[in-house]
């Protein structure tokens, strides 16, 4: 299904899970920042129903702009997580992503077959600083989120593993730009809701098909960022291949590699008076 890794980082007014990120002997120092802030904004992107589909969305949406610094639940540009474990080179958190809603109706290899329903995706992932700590402008980090799929009806869909190398690099002044390329993989159960066929649905063009477990791909995304006072602007670009994954031979795959991309604009209108002292960028 449409993957939220870059819508939700609009809702979250974060471009795709950048980090932040020099040469840790120039690192920026820690600064006072309000503990909250909120704003609106508009965005307007371009994804595919899931990997490996061939019809494409495209849609304006509005979204909240939403950042908490706190010491425990933070919202940001790495997204709404919870901080279970925080050291210099290794952090390990409660990340969430998800995937949109697909009308079976609108993919013409889908026709006939169930809706997908909208998922969130939620478990523990590891953060390993490979080079630069947290306040450094550039840092490359190893990330390994592991997450179970839910479905908006409350079924389990499995799971996914999706590591990934990101590297940030974010000037004391300047736009944030952000790099990330990493792999795929999930359960049987989770590429069977998205690529099996069952004997019911299948036709002389769509045979009966069993996903499995294992390989799912790769994706690479690049994103751009900054925040001028009270505005943010971002944006994103996303390849993402399924070529040689367990799924490629499925029927309900259309396409080798699928481009995703997407702009956001959000005007920030209110923040606390409460400070706190933190090194996290807007």
């Amino acid at each position: 299904m449409r993957q939220l890794a870059a819508p939700l980082c609009f809702l979250l007014c974060i471009g795709l899970q950048p980090a932040r990120a020099a040469d840790s002997t120039d690192a920026a120092p820690a600064r006072s920042q309000p503990k909250w802030e909120l704003g609106a904004g508009l965005s307007v992107f371009s994804l595919p129903d899931y990997r490996g589909a061939d019809h494409q969305t495209t849609a304006t949406l509005p979204f909240p702009y939403a950042i908490y610094r706190g010491e425990i639940i933070k919202a940001d540009r790495s997204g709404v997580r919870g901080m279970l474990f925080d050291s210099e080179r290794l952090d390990l958190e409660l990340s969430l992503s998800g995937g949109v809603p697909v009308k079976s109706k609108d993919n013409a290899v889908r026709q006939g077959m169930p809706d997908l329903d909208p998922t969130l995706e939620i478990g523990p992932q590891a953060i390993v600083r490979l080079l630069g700590k947290a306040s450094d402008e550039t840092r490359l980090d190893l990330r390994l989120p592991l997450r179970q799929v839910i479905t908006s009806g409350g079924e389990g869909q499995g799971l996914t593993f999706t590591p990934a190398l990101n590297l940030s690099i974010t000037p004391p002044a300047g736009w944030h730009i952000g790099t990330q390329i990493g792999l795929y993989a999930g359960t049987r159960q989770y590429h069977r809701f998205l690529y099996a066929v069952d004997s019911q649905y299948a036709t002389a063009n769509r045979p009966a098909y069993q996903a499995q477990s294992g390989y799912g791909g790769w994706q690479m995304t690049g994103s751009l960022s900054r925040r001028f006072d009270k505005l943010w602007l971002g944006g994103f670009v996303r390849l993402s291949s399924v070529k040689g994954a367990v799924f490629d031979n499925s029927p309900l795959v259309a396409r080798k590699t699928n481009v995703s991309a997407g702009i956001g604009i959000a005007w920030v209108f209110a923040q606390s008076d409460e400070r706190v002292i933190s090194n996290d960028d807007d």
